[in-house]
């Protein structure tokens, strides 16, 4: 008899150390041994009671269930906040289907009756926000955000989960919140695969969007294909006859025999043409559909030939800036989903880690690109004729200035508003089925904000309400096309009053960002950075210095140098001594981030105009041939293709990395060969998807752009020759 109660006391103790040691580590068996003592009775309530019972009898189902389901992970205290799961095995439970393996090779358990699930199985997210000062903190935005995954009875609503919730954690039954005198508090709770993001208005108009820009490229590229390509052929094939007859034709003194020959353009004018083909130019719907067509837009993006007189080392420097800025977003981006945020942060206090640590100057490069662009074929388009006649056509001046900018909108704006369609959509559907959190939410502040996009003025809100957050540089971009315009177009009526408002702009973007730097305290650790955007990274005048200095270089190059520059070997090695020690300086100069306010005032004031300065004798070795090898391969028409997707690739290149991670749907790690993995993939990954929406997107709206204004020239010259 005493053997009997010493066995029946055995079992009951190990039952309950099971059951306490399971409370302890998963909040699964916590909240489903809740139903034991709760008096409310629903589907819900009672499939987690046979949960609870499965598990204590370790019925394979449940034991699924509960390995599926998110419980404290290691790492806790350097920042690992995920307790994920994992959604794909706990939608897989019920999966009857047998694994494509071998049955005689690999070993599996015999079938029994609890092998599935007596009722359909679904996966919840909770986010849980904790107070724990030990764990390591970096100020980023979900460090104190718990996200756990539980594999639930598909019954059940975020209402029952909550109310199971809010009786589990004020028990402190985790060994976290006891070890660690945690307070942890529920803030969402989510049932994923119950979405209905399909049947949403936003949705529709993006798959209408994109089921038209389908149809017209198929038939654009059709027409091309049948229409245009044959008479083009037939139009050169008559020229190459001309040109042959012309050459045979014998030249005779007439005027010797007294013989009436006519010249050989007045034989050909009045034979009749070879071909019946109709050589005549497309109407207005053809040559729309000529637009879309896909052959033509891809020969056009992928031809390597310029202009003579163009600057062949700018498609390298826009390659290379476009690899740096997907280099940055690249980390920026998944900081949402690492789990050992401080590792990052060691591995970008390498010195060599520097271009990336101090990287908010791959947006400058481009910046100054634009400025530089604008102002070189402004005046190029001018030639010498670069004063205005007196008196000044104001009229005229304005209108040049408006037109600019439209053809400027109406080329960036369709491509940039597909774009916003597609995050908005995309995001939608993984907040609705993933299990990860991303601080971007196109999905909340695009239906709220997009008028703000379509401005051009996003970046005077704060990057909580931004739609996009990285389109700040089109607003920016663009506000510094209107000022630069007006600059440019005075230029030709007052050079000097031009120059001194630029000045003005220079001291004032300098003046402005130091001053705010010493404001808000700010230092460029690495949290700083990140903290401090609103205050001084995103607004017009922190960042018009490097914009102004392209003008100002464009200027020199086209007006004042006139494409040529001779200097004496020492002082060429001098300034290719100087400008890039500039540029050096700007980017390893904070390693170590153990600045003062002062010098952080004063850097941050300076540093992005300097960045300019460097640029700018680039720009101008390269174009008058002083640059050696650093011209010729940066000159490479290799990346003139790849040049021309810049645009496409800096718009989709952060929904990209969004769709990579949250679409795998676990936490990532911080480490060096990570992250150059991550780089690269999504650069490339970048550039094929900016290659397809180059085509769909840019390419044909540029082209109607284009027709458009040719219309409407061509109406305006009609008009003044009547």
């Amino acid at each position: 008899m005493l053997l009997y109660y010493a066995i029946i006391n055995c079992f009951f103790l190990k039952v309950h150390s099971s059951d306490t040691y399971l409370k302890d580590q998963s909040v699964l068996y916590g909240i489903s041994s809740i139903t034991e003592t709760i008096h409310r009775h629903s589907a819900c309530f009672e499939e987690f009671h046979q949960i609870f019972e499965g598990i204590n009898k370790k019925h394979l189902w449940a034991l699924k269930a509960l390995d599926a389901s998110g419980q404290p992970e290691s790492g806790f205290l350097w920042g690992n906040n995920f307790w994920l799961g994992s959604h794909a095995q706990c939608s897989d439970i019920s999966n009857r289907k047998p694994f494509e393996v071998s049955p005689v090779n690999v070993k599996h358990p015999d079938q029994t009756p609890y092998d599935y699930p007596p009722f359909d199985m679904a996966f919840a997210m909770a986010y849980m926000r904790h107070n724990s000062t030990q764990q390591q903190h970096a100020q980023m935005p979900l460090e104190s955000t718990i996200q756990l995954g539980l594999c639930v009875p598909k019954s059940c609503s975020a209402i029952d989960l909550k109310y199971l919730m809010d009786i589990y954690i004020p028990h402190r039954y985790l060994k976290v919140q006891q070890l660690y005198s945690l307070d942890i508090k529920l803030m969402q709770l989510k049932i994923l695969d119950n979405g209905t993001w399909l049947t949403l208005p936003k949705t529709i108009i993006t798959l209408c969007i994109l089921a038209v820009s389908t149809l017209l490229v198929i038939a654009g590229t059709v027409y091309d294909v049948k229409v245009t390509q044959p008479r083009l052929k037939e139009q050169k094939r008559l020229a190459e006859n001309k040109l042959e007859r012309r050459a045979t034709i014998p030249t005779i003194n007439s005027s010797k025999y007294n013989i009436n020959i006519k010249s050989g353009e007045e034989i050909q004018q009045n034979e009749k043409p070879e071909s019946t083909l109709p050589l005549s130019t497309p109407g207005t719907a053809g040559g729309i559909l000529q637009c879309f067509s896909m052959y033509s837009n891809c020969k056009a993006l992928t031809k390597t030939r310029v202009a003579p007189d163009s600057i062949g080392s700018i498609h390298g420097i826009r390659f290379f800036s476009l690899l740096w800025v997907v280099s940055v977003h690249t980390i920026f981006y998944q900081i949402d989903f690492l789990k050992n945020v401080p590792a990052g942060f060691r591995i970008s206090e390498d010195f060599f880690a520097q271009p990336i640590s101090n990287s908010t100057y791959c947006v400058d490069s481009f910046l100054f690109l634009s400025g530089f662009l604008l102002s070189y074929t402004f005046y190029k388009s001018k030639g010498a004729n670069i004063k205005c006649k007196r008196p000044v056509n104001v009229m005229g001046k304005v209108g040049e200035f408006f037109s600019m900018f439209v053809h400027r909108y109406l080329r960036l704006t369709p491509v940039y508003i597909v774009t916003i369609l597609f995050s908005d959509v995309l995001f939608t559907y993984y907040r609705q089925f993933s299990s990860l959190q991303a601080t971007e939410q196109p999905d909340i502040n695009c239906p709220k904000y997009w008028w703000r996009n379509l401005l051009y003025i996003n970046n005077f809100y704060p990057r909580s309400e931004m739609c996009l957050s990285w389109s700040w540089y089109l607003s920016v971009d663009t506000q510094f096309f209107m000022v630069s315009t007006v600059l440019l177009i005075l230029s030709t009526i007052c050079f000097k009053a031009a120059v001194i408002l630029l000045v003005i702009c220079v001291v004032i973007c300098i003046s402005v960002t130091g001053y705010s730097s010493y404001a808000v305290g700010y230092i460029p650790s690495m949290d700083e950075q990140y903290v401090k955007l609103d205050a001084i990274y995103d607004f017009p005048w922190n960042r018009i210095g490097p914009y102004l200095i392209g003008v100002v270089t464009g200027y020199i190059l086209t007006i004042k140098l006139e494409g040529k520059l001779n200097l004496k070997k020492p002082y060429l090695i001098l300034m290719w001594i100087i400008f890039p020690m500039i540029n050096l300086w700007i980017v390893f100069t904070l390693y170590g981030r153990q600045v003062s306010v002062e010098f952080s005032a004063v850097y941050m004031g300076i540093s992005r105009t300097l960045w300019g300065f460097g640029l700018g004798w680039l720009f101008i070795a390269c174009a008058t041939n002083n640059a050696g090898i650093v011209n010729k391969f940066l000159s490479f028409r290799g990346w003139i293709p790849l040049s021309r997707l810049t645009y496409c690739g800096y718009l989709l290149n952060p929904l990209m990395i969004h769709i990579i991670y949250m679409g795998a749907e676990t936490d990532q790690s911080a480490t060096a060969g990570g992250f150059a993995m991550a780089i690269f993939g999504t650069f490339i990954i970048s550039l094929i998807m900016a290659f397809f929406h180059s085509l769909f997107f840019e390419s044909p709206y540029i082209l109607l752009t284009k027709m458009l204004s040719n219309k409407l020239r061509k109406r305006s010259n009609l008009t003044e020759a009547s």
